[in-house]
C-alpha cells in the first residue's frame, strides 16, 4: 500500500491492497486447476462423439477414403476416455488421461503448423501467367465429375479463358469405381459445360498419383511447347503446397493456381493432407 501511495504522489484518498500468494501469473492449485479444465474440456466425450459422426456423415457423402475415417479414428479414443476415464479417475486412469491428453495437444500444434504451409502454399500462384496448365484428377462416381473436380476444373476453366494462349493437360488414369478415365471425363467437363475449345486441351490417361501426373503432363507439354515453357497446376486449395513440392522433386517447376474445397469435407481433407505432408516428409519426396 505504500509503494502504491507513492506511486499516485498521493492524490488518491486510500489505495486497498489485495495480496495472493501466486503474483500476476498461475501457479500451484490455481495453475493445476486451469490445466485439468482445460484437460477435460480437450477430453470430453462430446468432442469423440463429434468426430466420430463427421466419419459417419462424410462416409455417406463421400467416397471412402483415409479423410473420411481419420476424425473417427482420432475421436474414437476421445469418446472411450471421456465415458471410462472420468475426469475424477486416479492413479493409473489420471496419468492416461494426461498422456493422451499430451499427444492430442501435440497433434494439434502439428496440424496448426501444416495448415500454414497449406495456407501460404495456397496463395503463391496468384495473378501468375502460364504457357501450359496441369490439371490433377480426382475421384469419379461411375463417369459422373464429383463436386471436388467440378471446382477444379471450373477453377481451370476461368484460368484458360483469362489466358487464351494457355495450353491445357487433364491429368487422370482410371481408378477403382471409375467407368473411365478420370482425364476423358474432365475434357467432356471443359468442352461441354465450360465451352472450352478442345483443340487447347490434352488427356493424360496413365497417372494414378501426384507424382505421375506431373512426370506424364510435363512430357506431353513439352512435345508442343519445348522445355523452355512456364508450367501452372491447378488441384484444391489444400492439396497445393504438397503437390508443388511434389512437381519440384520431379525437377519440375511449376506455380499452383487453388481451387476451392467442398465445404462440407474441408476437415476431413484437411486431416487427410496432413497425413499426406507427413508421409512425403518421411519417404523423402518433399
Amino acid at each position: 500500500e505504500r509503494a502504491a501511495q507513492e506511486l499516485v504522489g498521493g492524490g488518491v484518498e486510500c489505495v486497498c491492497a489485495f495480496p495472493h500468494p501466486y503474483g500476476c501469473s498461475q501457479m500451484g492449485d490455481d495453475q493445476e486447476n486451469t490445466r485439468t479444465i482445460l484437460a477435460d474440456l480437450a477430453t470430453h466425450p462430446n468432442v469423440g462423439g463429434v468426430l466420430v459422426l463427421d466419419t459417419c456423415i462424410a462416409a455417406f457423402l463421400s467416397n471412402y477414403n483415409l479423410g473420411v475415417i481419420l476424425p473417427g479414428c482420432l475421436g474414437l479414443p476421445l469418446l472411450l476416455l471421456g465415458i471410462f476415464l472420468p475426469p475424477t479417475q486416479k492413479g493409473t486412469g489420471r496419468w492416461i488421461r494426461r498422456c493422451l491428453t499430451g499427444c492430442y495437444i501435440l497433434g494439434t500444434a502439428l496440424l496448426l503448423f501444416l495448415g500454414g504451409l497449406m495456407i501460404r502454399g495456397a496463395t503463391e500462384g496468384q495473378g501468375k501467367e502460364a504457357d501450359g496448365l496441369i490439371v490433377l484428377g480426382a475421384a469419379l462416381h461411375g463417369e459422373k465429375v464429383t463436386w471436388v473436380l467440378s471446382n477444379r476444373l471450373d477453377t481451370a476453366a476461368a484460368y484458360l479463358k483469362a489466358h487464351p494462349g494457355t495450353l491445357c493437360v487433364v491429368s487422370g488414369g482410371q481408378g477403382p469405381g471409375e467407368s473411365c478415365t478420370e482425364a476423358s471425363a474432365m475434357k467432356k467437363y471443359l468442352v461441354e459445360k465450360q465451352g472450352i475449345d478442345p483443340e487447347r486441351i490434352l488427356t493424360e490417361e496413365k497417372a494414378s498419383s501426384t507424382k505421375e501426373n506431373f512426370l506424364f503432363s510435363k512430357t506431353i507439354l513439352e512435345e508442343r511447347l519445348g522445355r523452355e515453357g512456364t508450367l501452372a497446376f491447378v488441384t484444391t486449395d489444400f492439396h497445393v503446397f504438397r503437390a508443388g513440392r511434389t512437381a519440384a522433386g520431379c525437377g519440375i517447376e511449376a506455380f499452383g493456381v487453388a481451387a476451392p474445397d467442398v465445404w462440407y469435407l474441408r476437415p476431413n481433407n484437411f486431416l487427410r493432407e496432413c497425413v499426406g505432408i507427413c508421409y512425403y516428409f518421411v519417404k523423402g519426396w518433399i
